[in-house]
Order: C-alpha cells, then sequence, then structure tokens
C-alpha cells in the first residue's frame, strides 16, 4: 500500500474519505489504483475502507467500518448522525435481523435522499446524539429503540440486552428514549423489547429464544441460574429455568460445540441435571427461528416435568 494512504488510514481507525486522501497528496487516480488492488475498499462514492480490515473483519464489523467510512465522507460541516444498528455497531453493541444499509439523520432536519447503500430518517432529539470517537451517532438506547421499531423485537432485543449488559445504557433510558422518540405509536416492539430487556442475558441465541417466549405466550424463565446438588455443590449455570416446572432450557447459539470433548462434558453436564430432578429442553439456533418448534419443545418438557413430580 502506498505509504501516504497507510499513513491516513493508521490515521483515520481504517476509514476515510477521498477528501482526507486527497489533502495529502494522494490523487484520484491513485485511490482506483488502491481499490484494484485491493488496499483499499469502496463502500460508497467517497467512502473508503482498509482493505486488510475490511477482509479480517466479521459481519458486524464490517458494518462499524462501512458506517464510520460514509459518515466521514459527507462533506465537514454537514449534520450527519449515526442512527439504528450503525449507531450500535460503532458503540460495539451485538447485532441481529438487520441489513447492510448505513442509517443516518440529520440534526439540521433536512432530509437526503434514501438509496442503495444508506437509508436517512427524520432527525432525532438533540438530547439522544452525542460523540463517541469522532463519530456523531445517537445514544445507544435511542438506536435499540430504532432498531426495534423498523426492524422488530427479535433485532430490538438482542441489542437491548446487550446494551444492558455491558453497561451502555440503563433499563430508565430505554424507557425516555421509547417515550421520546414516538416510533412506538407504528409498532407495539419498542415497548416490548424495554419491558423485556435484561442485562443478565449472555447472547443474541437466549434474546432470540426471550422474545419468542413473549410472542408465544409462554412463561419468562429465569435467566442465568445456578444449581447446586443436595450438598450444595456447584452442578451448572443453566441458561435459563422456570422455577415453578422444574424446567431448564438450554439455548444454542450458531456453532456452540467446537471439541468433542465440549460436547461429552455437556451430556455429563445434563444428566447431572436429570438426576437432581430437572427436564433440559434444548433449542438451537435455527428452532428460534420457528415459534412452533418452540412451543411445543419447552411444553413436551413441562409435561415431562410434571409426569415426574406426580
Amino acid at each position: 500500500m502506498d505509504q501516504r494512504i497507510a499513513t491516513v488510514m493508521t490515521g483515520f481507525g481504517g476509514v476515510a474519505a477521498a477528501s482526507q486522501l486527497c489533502l495529502r497528496g494522494v490523487s484520484a487516480r491513485e485511490i482506483t489504483r488502491a481499490v484494484r488492488a485491493g488496499d483499499l475498499v469502496r463502500v460508497r462514492r467517497h467512502a473508503l475502507v482498509d482493505g486488510t480490515r475490511w477482509r479480517d473483519a466479521k459481519p458486524w464489523e464490517r458494518h462499524a467500518l462501512r458506517a464510520r467510512a460514509v459518515a466521514a465522507s459527507f462533506p465537514d460541516g454537514s449534520t450527519l448522525v449515526l442512527t439504528h444498528h450503525s449507531a450500535l455497531a460503532v458503540w460495539g453493541i451485538p447485532l441481529h435481523g438487520v441489513d447492510d444499509r448505513v442509517h443516518v439523520s440529520s440534526t439540521g432536519g433536512r432530509r437526503g435522499r434514501t438509496d442503495d447503500r444508506v437509508s436517512f430518517h427524520r432527525p432525532v432529539p438533540a438530547p439522544f446524539v452525542t460523540d463517541h470517537r469522532g463519530v456523531s451517532l445517537v445514544r445507544p438506547a435511542a438506536a435499540v429503540i430504532q432498531v426495534a421499531a423498523l426492524f422488530g423485537g427479535d433485532a430490538g432485543l438482542v441489542s437491548a440486552d446487550a446494551a444492558l449488559r455491558s453497561s451502555r445504557c440503563t433499563p430508565a433510558d430505554l424507557v425516555a428514549a421509547v417515550e421520546s422518540l414516538g416510533v412506538a405509536r407504528a409498532s407495539s416492539a419498542p415497548r416490548r423489547v424495554v419491558a423485556l430487556a435484561d442485562g443478565r442475558v449472555e447472547s443474541a441465541a437466549e434474546s432470540r429464544a426471550r422474545w419468542v417466549f413473549d410472542v408465544a405466550g409462554l412463561a419468562q424463565p429465569v435467566p442465568q441460574v445456578v444449581v447446586h446438588d443436595e450438598e450444595g455443590r456447584f452442578v451448572a449455570r443453566v441458561d435459563f429455568l422456570l422455577e415453578d416446572e422444574g424446567v431448564v432450557i438450554e439455548v444454542d447459539g450458531m456453532g456452540r460445540y467446537e471439541d468433542i470433548r465440549d460436547l461429552r462434558a455437556e451430556k455429563v453436564r445434563e444428566d447431572r441435571l436429570r438426576e437432581l430432578g430437572y427436564e433440559v429442553v434444548r433449542l438451537s439456533w435455527s428452532d428460534l427461528g420457528d415459534p412452533g418448534v418452540v412451543v411445543r419443545k419447552v411444553l413436551a418438557a413441562v409435561g415431562r416435568a410434571r409426569l415426574r413430580s406426580a
């Protein structure tokens, strides 16, 4: 990579506008050459990302790079603000069920033109806008509510739980956002997300499961419960427990078991839970896409638990 380009990209955290490169003596032709060589990736007109960082990034990390590059590419003095999951990605909050567009608004009230790369939204009240590492964006609670309103509760709850878990926002912040942004008038999902959000939940799969439980009308289990045996010795820390029924619910994310030894250890763990009188039900990532499957599995486990105690 041209040393001038490398210096600029490093200085701006792996992203830059074409104008920032031009100010340092890099011509448009040299930028095009770098894009063709893979040294740079053009994510939108004038918005550039370091090629190596882009190729090494996970999908959600790519969205943060794309969002920051697009933000950098707008003219100096613009009132562009990153919103929705574009803001969440820059905050480092996990995403699920969203698109690849960069979502923005303008505090000046002007609406840009939505295209296949960028979606423009109405202005966000000033108290919900801040700066993070040189990028103007909405606060995490506001972004969570926006995602829930646009993409649904499944997507919103994944980010809401993660934001609470990482202390990026508080339950009170979520309440303030849903009351002030006005998005709840068009969708019931934001209010349900606020009611359900729980920082004890530790993964996107667990958040998705809780949304399915709610949609299906199932009782919400207690998350992250430590189980001990009769002598008070630690047995397991389970994803969820239906305490009144004695049913443990474990949720597998994508690629949970990478080693056969992990799978064997999990079987031993489940056998020990059953010896203590618990029924165990496992929900896979694919199960979470079909509420009917989740309901059948959970209710079957509840039925077995009641027969045990009869």
